[in-house]
């Protein structure tokens, strides 16, 4: 790569950077965030590791999720210790290098065709740099989704140039493109298994797109190398699978033909940067904002006041115009293989059972429709008839403008997300609260702790790296209806004189009515609640309440 391609690259790469570590220390660690990290700080079934030579070996971490993030990051933790940096700042760095890759790829995919390749690349990599719900799910990896997005995107780079210099580069050259393409693929399936999406995407654009190169590539040898490479990126999970039955099909692909239509909305606010209101940031309507503290925060607010409330960037609806005007892409193949990506990867997560309905499900779609956005854009350059000002393309200057404009609304909603964390905090389930609960339960480090609720467990077994005894408290308290054995465990929970119990405050309970069901069996049992501390998170929002069952004659 030549020195001014790689600079436009990183200053890309650098601008993603720059923007996550920004929004990195507003909100609490929410719980699936650090769900990776349950195989080294909480029990984990033994159906999900194999014993090799007296050490576990971690094949997944649930059913469709592998243990690939925690084998990276298990180093990590060990070194630097677990905090919002340490479990972070690698996931940021992801992203960053996915920025970077995918402005190559967008260089390589389009130069070769229309010879415009830094154009659509500058655009692209600014845009995904800047893209909101792109960003805040690199940064915040409770999706998982960096590991899927760099994958993609370094699979998708090395297929193309392997398929591109197939007749320049030696067959060494070649073949490491190939193995390292599929391999990665591979990855992507073991770390999270709903990457089969993404993959029906890549196998059907690349059927209708690319038939010529597959028929002039499909030879024998190709194929095997293909064919090994994935399989040893995938290879913990169909070891898995072939000890269980094929448990990750039979537990988790289930059709649901009514999706499309009930997922479009959230296909539309993730395409429009606003799916993460209210969600990740708190509503400017909730009650208790605290003012902008720090420089950051004040220039923020500053220009939230003068632009007023900014919660779309429009992508959506400029998407929209750039596919129905046909001309702008239709040379183009890789904006026609980004568009058969979007469709049938949307389609299979829109026709899977409860998935396919959040921010952290649409994003896989990303970077393909940043790519053909930014292809068609580039493409008005093409229209060269004569502006009001001498010698300036009309075409050169609306791809310029829509281009600006683009990447201009991005970083304005992403202010209005900066502004929120800062005024009104994160939202329940990442609420900063965590970090003082995790303090406060310092004093309780002998103590079994009973976790009575979603949301705190794996966050807080993370921040101590497993020192604290936490036991998991609210399977028993699910039903209004015990069963048996969990009318034991209710009783063997309640009538220990040594426990904590720790839940959120009535009326914040992520699974309903479990704080009334503990407390009907407590006073059935005759017990009494004393609360020994009430967390509340940064705006002074009670969140959290450490207490213990004492016998009513206490």
């Amino acid at each position: 790569m030549t020195p001014r391609p790689f600079l436009r690259a990183a200053v890309a790469s650098v601008l993603f950077l720059l923007l996550s570590v920004l929004m990195l220390p507003y909100p609490g660690i929410q719980d699936d965030e650090v769900l990776f990290t349950t195989p080294l700080y909480l029990h984990i079934e033994k159906q999900f590791r194999v014993r090799i030579l007296h050490h576990d070996l971690f094949l997944m971490v649930m059913s469709y999720i592998g243990a690939l993030k925690t084998m990276l990051f298990a180093p990590v933790f060990a070194a630097f210790g677990a905090n919002r940096w340490s479990l972070r700042l690698p996931v940021v760095l992801f992203g960053a290098a996915t920025v970077f890759l995918f402005y190559l790829l967008a260089e390589r995919a389009n130069l070769f065709e229309l010879g415009r390749g830094s154009r659509a690349a500058t655009l692209g990599a600014l845009l995904l740099a800047t893209d909101p719900v792109f960003l805040l799910t690199n940064t915040f990896d409770w999706g998982p989704v960096a590991l899927e997005h760099l994958l993609l995107v370094t699979a998708a780079f090395c297929l193309l140039r392997f398929g591109q210099t197939c007749d320049t580069e030696t067959e060494r050259n070649l073949i490491s493109g190939l193995t390292l393409g599929f391999f990665c693929l591979g990855l992507a399936l073991w770390n999270k298994a709903i990457f089969i999406w993404s993959l029906c995407g890549l196998s059907v654009a690349t059927l209708l797109v690319f038939p010529g190169e597959i028929r002039r590539l499909s030879t024998r040898r190709h194929w095997r190398l293909a064919a090994v490479a994935f399989l040893v990126g995938a290879l913990p999970l169909i070891v898995y699978n072939l000890r269980h039955k094929s448990a990750t099909l039979s537990e988790n692909a289930h059709f649901d033909a009514r999706g499309p239509a009930a997922k479009w909305t959230q296909l539309e606010s993730a395409l429009n940067g606003s799916s993460l209101f209210g969600y990740m940031v708190s509503e400017e309507w909730r009650p208790q904002p605290k003012p902008a503290l720090s420089a950051v925060g004040r220039a923020s607010t500053w220009l939230r006041e003068r632009l007023g409330e900014r919660l779309q960037t429009g992508f959506y609806y400029a998407l929209g115009l750039l596919i129905v005007a046909v001309p702008l892409w239709w040379s183009s193949r890789a904006a026609r293989f980004s568009l058969v990506f979007c469709a049938v990867t949307w389609l299979a997560m829109a026709l899977t059972k409860d998935a396919g309905g959040s921010a952290h499900h649409v994003v896989l779609l990303w970077p393909f429709p940043v790519l053909f956005a930014a292809i068609a854009i580039s493409n008005l350059a093409r229209f060269q008839a004569p502006a009001v000002k001498r010698g300036f393309p009309w075409g050169a200057g609306a791809a310029l403008l829509l281009g600006v404009a683009l990447v201009t609304m991005n970083l304005v909603v992403l202010n209005q997300y900066l502004v929120q964390f800062e005024r009104n905090g994160p939202a329940e389930t990442f609420t900063d609260a965590i970090y003082r609960l995790s303090d406060d339960l310092r004093a309780f480090d002998r103590r079994p702790i009973y976790v009575i609720d979603w949301g705190m467990l794996n966050v807080l077994a993370f921040l101590h790296q497993g020192r604290l005894d936490l036991k998991a408290g609210s399977e028993p308290l699910m039903t209004d209806a015990p069963s048996e054995l969990q009318e034991k465990v209710l009783r063997l929970m309640i009538s220990d004189p040594e426990a904590v119990f720790v839940g959120h405050v009535a009326g914040e309970e992520m699974f309903p009515k479990v704080n009334q069901r503990l407390d009907r069996a407590a006073q059935r049992l005759g017990f009494r609640k004393q609360v020994l501390k009430t967390v509340a998170d940064s705006n002074g929002r009670p969140r959290f309440e450490i207490f213990r069952l004492l016998t009513s004659d206490f």
